[in-house]
């Protein structure tokens, strides 16, 4: 039980430990940008909830670190809550209220701008430092506790062969794991300290989480680094940039919602990756993080920035302020969508992550 209630405050800490700096970044955005256009800041905070810590600058700004460090908040003079979504009467002309639309939505932007800057800058500085990944070599990242790999295979680990099939990529060792029968003993040839060992691994009923790994046997894939040759410096940097843009695109195909990851699934993600020690996975796992933050904030939905960037629209094109009541009306269906968002990816990886299973299996035992 010591143990599982480790691992779990270890899995937290990662989350903390990669999240805040992309929590900071995105508000410094807005911040910023406010500052900029003459808005006066009364508080700024990482995380929500009563303050652990604060103190006030001599701007008049309340700077905060709170307990839930599931994001944060800019909250602007004339913003009645920190979404930015209903706002109250101000006669100061430092008041967001006071401001044009388009100021607005400058303010509104910069944070998932300020997201987007600091990927490219982590991917600058991951490919001229070590290079370009590539996660699809046969090489094993992590081995994962009370799998059937664990003291069989090791990280650095790299396939050669499982029984008759040769290894090329980690995506040969899905499939051949995919198409084995449970319970089936395979025979691996392993290259490891500079020679080829042969292990047997056999896929069975893991005792402490009475959980099948059908299809795998818990091992995640490594990464080899790749040097970039100096007069490709700038591509690579703009190519992995929009590759990695991309991505959160993928989470709209119907094939990808089962892989949608809360705050629980990029906790234990971030706890893999930190456990590896490679700076590089680091740099990569900020980096997607930081393009996830910024474009789950442009999403047209009340409460996000993107939200608030289509009502200064609105603003704008009308030529008065939105109605109170309707932002209100707004807010309670933007509560209620990302409620349901919340509560789905959670459940997925409620479900998913092994060590999160486990020590639920302590706390309410079947």
């Amino acid at each position: 039980m010591l143990l599982n209630l480790y691992s779990l405050v270890k899995t937290i800490f990662s989350f903390v430990l990669v999240i805040c700096p992309l929590v900071i970044f995105h508000e410094l955005g807005h911040y910023l940008a406010a500052r900029w256009q003459g808005v006066s800041i009364e508080s700024f905070s990482i995380g929500f909830g009563p303050a652990l810590y604060q103190w006030k600058d001599k701007n008049g700004t309340v700077w905060k670190i709170s307990p839930y460090l599931l994001g944060g908040y800019v909250k602007f003079l004339g913003d009645e809550d920190p979404s930015g979504l209903t706002t109250k009467d101000s006669d100061e002309q430092s008041s967001i209220t006071n401001k044009k639309p388009w100021q607005k939505i400058i303010i509104a932007f910069a944070g998932p701008f300020a997201n987007y800057l600091l990927a490219f800058g982590l991917i600058a500085t991951m490919v001229l430092t070590v290079g370009l990944p590539d996660l699809n070599e046969p090489i094993i990242g992590k081995v994962s506790e009370s799998s059937p790999a664990k003291g069989v295979l090791f990280p650095k680990d790299k396939i050669l062969q499982i029984q008759d099939h040769p290894i090329g990529s980690f995506q040969d060792i899905l499939s051949v794991l995919e198409s084995t029968p449970l319970r089936n003993t395979l025979h691996f040839n392993v290259y490891r300290d500079d020679e080829v060992v042969e292990v047997d691994l056999k896929s069975e009923k893991t005792p402490s989480l009475n959980e099948v790994w059908k299809g795998n046997v818990g091992i995640t894939p490594g990464c080899t680094w790749k040097k970039v040759p100096t007069e490709s410096y700038i591509g690579s940097i703009f190519t992995v940039f929009i590759n990695e843009s991309k991505r959160p695109l993928e989470i709209f195909k119907k094939s990808n919602m089962t892989n949608l990851s809360g705050p629980l699934g990029i906790a234990h993600q971030a706890r893999d990756v930190l456990e590896q020690k490679d700076p590089g996975m680091i740099i990569l796992l900020m980096t997607s993080l930081s393009i996830a933050l910024g474009f789950f904030n442009l999403l047209p939905i009340p409460l996000l920035d993107g939200g608030n960037i289509v009502l200064s629209v609105a603003e704008w094109i009308l030529g008065r302020p939105i109605p109170h009541r309707f932002t209100q009306v707004l807010l309670w269906i933007s509560i209620f969508i990302l409620g349901l968002v919340f509560l789905y990816s959670s459940f997925k990886d409620l479900t998913r992550y092994v060590i999160i299973k486990n020590f639920l299996s302590y706390l309410f035992p079947s």
